[in-house]
């Protein structure tokens, strides 16, 4: 994140708002692309992370084979920007849904979506594909690595057919825990080897397991195994403080950044901003990150503490900003940051920044 360039863009208007550099996510999406690349391994997205028609088309400029979404509405503006093929990661459950699903089947070449009961797999579109979700650790949803998945493998086929069931699915979300290097591998190697060992009892029955997905940006290129065929990391693209944390990405790789104002400075070490819950995430933030995001160019300080309207700005000694000044904050958590911001200010090296929407907000 270009800090300077970043507020310029910014001045014209209040706060906060969202701004991404466009030359940082740039060198992301081509950075990820590589790794996919050289693992000869196929490229499938999380979109859930920037919810834009407009980056989605940048991804499968990277050589992206699809994209992976979270919603339906995900996948509907991802339809309607022109990619054909897509994976929607939660299962369908509800008439409503399943309606969606199945008019956006006949908008696509190829659809999928994962699950991991066989009474919801039944009540999938024909024309929809099937991943069966293996729990590697994270221990959301799926099913145990091994003899579990197998059994449920078994019974899935005998339902829906064998053509339909596509393949092992899973996300090492447990990879977040991680306090060092060492457990972020171990996350790794506990997603590649769940999918690949249990796809090899699969195919000594006699069921062919054609696609073994695997995706987190903290994982992504850590340990893919022979035999996984698609990776589908999603905060890659603008990173964030918790990968910054984690060490899966640099704090120069951070792409999206909110501006604040201050607006209040009550005591030498400690100002208040007028971004808080409603402008930057507070669901996650890893093992070792203090604070709410990380100050571009200021790090020492610390986002201490939200309020809806208010983030409360903490140093050692003397935070050394006065009232109107601007920072930059890279945000814990960028997804659900992007979720909170109707449009956001794209920064390009050269040129003038854009707006660019936030268009796949919501679930209706």
């Amino acid at each position: 994140m270009n800090r300077e360039r970043a507020l310029e863009a910014a001045a014209p208007f209040i706060t906060p708002l969202a701004v991404v550099d466009e030359e940082v996510m740039e060198g992301n999406l081509a950075r990820m692309a590589a790794v996919a690349a050289g693992h000869r391994v196929a490229l499938r997205p999380h979109a859930k992370t920037h919810k834009s028609a407009e980056v989605a088309r940048r991804q499968m400029a990277h050589g992206a084979v699809g994209l992976t979404a979270a919603t339906l509405v995900e996948a509907e503006v991802f339809a309607e920007a022109g990619i054909a093929d897509l994976l929607v990661a939660h299962p369908p459950v509800g008439t409503a849904k399943l309606r969606r699903l199945e008019a956006l089947a006949g908008r696509v070449k190829r659809l999928a979506v994962s699950l991991d009961d066989v009474g919801v797999a039944e009540s999938i579109p024909p024309a929809v594909e099937v991943l069966w979700e293996v729990d590697t650790g994270l221990h959301r949803i799926g099913t145990a690595p091994g003899a579990q998945t197998v059994a449920a493998v078994r019974r899935l086929v005998a339902a829906i057919s064998a053509a339909r069931f596509r393949g092992l699915i899973t996300h090492a979300g447990h990879a977040y825990a991680s306090t060092d290097q060492a457990q972020r591998r171990q996350a790794a190697e506990e997603e590649s080897a769940g999918l690949t060992d249990t796809a090899e009892m699969l195919r000594a029955e006699g069921i062919e397991v054609r696609e073994r997905s695997v995706g987190s940006t903290p994982t992504a290129g850590l340990a893919l195994h022979p035999g996984i065929t698609e990776m589908r990391p999603g905060t890659y693209v603008y990173g964030d403080a918790n990968q910054v944390t984690l060490g899966s990405q640099r704090l120069e790789d951070c792409a999206l950044a909110v501006v604040a104002t201050v607006v209040s400075n009550p005591a030498a070490d400690r100002a208040v901003i007028d971004a808080g819950s409603k402008a930057l995430s507070a669901d996650l933030r890893v093992s070792g990150l203090d604070g709410y995001g990380i100050v571009v160019g200021n790090e020492r300080l610390c986002v201490a503490r939200l309020s809806e309207e208010h983030a409360v700005v903490t140093g050692p000694g003397r935070t050394g900003l006065a009232i109107g000044d601007r920072i930059a904050i890279i945000p814990a958590h960028a997804c659900t940051t992007v979720n909170l911001h109707p449009s956001l200010l794209i920064v390009p090296r050269e040129g003038t920044p854009r707006w660019q929407a936030v268009d796949a907000r919501g679930w209706r």
